[in-house]
């Protein structure tokens, strides 16, 4: 895996959530086919998944960070 900043991963993440809004939205409209249904909600889980990926990901940086300076 790539290593991020804290910075590019809270991008990330809050790319995600815009991403996931939009989803959201789509799934309110008028006129959805089944199918089309079904991509947006697996998509948005998928989204979510990921999401929660890069929020462990940021977590356990974080705590590597708090870490190093609690020793210097």
């Amino acid at each position: 895996m790539m290593k991020l900043s804290l910075k590019a991963i809270r991008f990330v993440i809050e790319a995600l959530e815009h991403y996931q809004e939009d989803h959201d939205q789509r799934l309110t409209q008028p006129g959805l086919s089944e199918d089309d249904v079904s991509d947006l909600v697996n998509d948005r889980h998928y989204l979510e998944a990921i999401q929660k990926d890069f929020e462990k990901y940021r977590d356990e940086l974080a705590g590597q960070r708090e870490h190093v300076k609690a020793d210097a």
